[in-house]
């Protein structure tokens, strides 16, 4: 679904006198000068002229990192729902005005693609779906991550940023070799992905959440809470942290910088200057810390299940070899999903000692549901020995990493290791999957098993979702 905003098109840019160094932003060393002249180019791309190509959150990204690097006192161009063209057009015009800038930072937010170690980022004329891009089209229609490049290496730019919340899940995982490749930055430069080489990008945090991509949410956290004096390189670090907690290790943000001397959001240092005999080193990050509620952590473990159940249930050989694509990646929920297709038997020959593989290199992640489907196993004794108190701690686990199956799992295995039943936790548990069932499905999708029988169902009279 396309962004709901009416405005196709907007160009903001900001009309302030020329930035001045935050009061913030002590000197990052003696020979650390303010870094005045700082620029930002913000892209985002949702409204696809393909409707399959059609993303929901780039525009919001764009605005949300627009409305934060003017915080920093950046001067922003903003524009939205650009062709291909128009695209070209902004990179130029924006080296133009950036020309001689101290530091310059470009982010796009939208379709891209990889051919031939080559990053391409598309326009909303892009004129096939992604899935049928073949090189032809991505080398004629669209804007080289290298010609950004070399734009801003002409305009003399002295640190230039270039940050990519590109690959959205939802269209490009279909394809084997989805996602951007590393790219090589020249001196001065900066390259960030929204994930790690190869991989893909989530477009969202779902029906009930922030609507931005989780790398751009925290990237706009991030950058209001950065003390003026840490490297651009610490934020990147930071963001890296945050992102791949936020979604369970199943995206990894990845940069390559090759910035000289030291750079910060306020100041720039020449490459030479010495580091000072027995100075104590900065201070620590603040460590991976998602401000995301418990309620929506749980909305996305239930959106995360219902895409494995069903990728499970919807399997082919395309699709099979694209879960393992995935799953070579690093991709915890195509691991999990082909421990199911293992479990279940339907298209392959059941196989539960390969399930429960699966299962233990997701859940050894911490991905909850793959701890779920793990620990369920594990207290059948299917694929692995039956261990109630090795299943209670996956379940518990995954529980209090807000999956709602798992705390239903936690209580009846409890009930099988005769431990007494807490009334009120069992109310608290049941209501709460009454309310929020377990495996929601998303809009159009078709519906899914619910959960198998359970011993404490059956005591009390309550029906599995989907029985009669």
């Amino acid at each position: 679904m396309a962004d709901p905003d009416p405005a196709p098109t907007e160009a903001l840019t900001s009309t302030a006198p020329a930035p001045t160094p935050e009061d913030d932003a002590p000197v990052a060393a003696t020979t650390a000068s303010p870094a005045r002249r700082r620029y930002a180019l913000v892209i985002g791309n949702a409204r696809y002229a393909i409707p399959a190509n059609a993303l929901v959150n780039p525009v919001n990204d764009a605005r949300l990192i627009a409305d934060s690097l003017r915080q920093r006192s950046f001067d922003v161009t903003l524009l939205t729902d650009l062709t291909t063209a128009q695209m070209e057009t902004a990179v130029d015009d924006f080296a133009a005005r950036a020309t001689g800038g101290d530091l310059a930072l470009v982010y796009f937010a939208g379709h891209a693609v990889a051919v031939d170690d080559v990053n391409y980022l598309f326009g909303v004329d892009l004129p096939l779906p992604l899935g049928e891009v073949r090189i032809r089209t991505a080398q004629q229609s669209s804007l080289s991550l290298r010609r950004v490049s070399q734009a801003l290496r002409r305009a003399n730019v002295r640190a230039r940023l270039m940050v990519l919340d590109a690959c959205r899940t939802n269209l490009t995982r279909g394809a084997a070799a989805a996602g951007l490749v590393h790219a090589v930055p020249a001196g001065g430069e900066l390259i960030a992905f929204s994930t790690q080489p190869g991989a893909t990008a989530e477009d969202g945090f779902g029906n009930d959440g922030p609507r931005h991509s989780p790398y751009a949410y925290y990237f706009a956290q991030g950058l209001r809470a950065l003390p003026g004096s840490a490297p651009v390189e610490s934020f990147f670090k930071q963001l890296t942290a945050d992102v791949q907690v936020a979604t369970a290790y199943r995206q990894i943000p990845h940069y390559a910088s090759s910035l000289v001397g030291t750079v910060t959001f306020t100041t720039l240092a020449d490459g030479t200057t010495p580091a000072k005999p027995g100075e104590k080193p900065g201070q620590a990050g603040r460590g991976p810390s998602p401000t995301l509620g418990r309620d929506l952590i749980k909305a996305r473990m239930s959106a995360w299940e219902y895409e494995i159940e069903r990728g499970a249930q919807y399997v082919d050989e395309p699709r099979l070899a694209s879960l393992q694509a995935r799953a070579k990646a690093g991709d915890v929920v195509a691991m999990t999903t082909l421990g199911l297709i293992a479990e279940n038997g339907e298209y392959v020959e059941k196989n539960y000692p390969v399930a429960a593989r699966w299962y233990r290199r997701a859940a050894d992640q911490g991905f909850a549901p793959a701890q779920t489907y793990l620990g369920e196993l594990t207290g059948m004794g299917r694929g692995v020995p039956r261990n109630y108190a090795e299943a209670e701690r996956l379940f518990r686990d995954a529980a209090e990493a807000g999956h709602r199956r798992a705390a239903l799992d936690l209580l009846d295995v409890r009930a099988r290791m005769g431990e007494p039943i807490d009334p009120q936790e069992w109310a608290r548990v049941l209501q709460d999957a009454a309310l929020n069932p377990v495996g929601l499905p998303l809009p159009g999708m078709a519906p899914v098993q619910g959960l198998p029988d359970m011993p404490w169902m059956r005591a009390l009279g309550v029906r599995p979702p989907g029985q009669r």
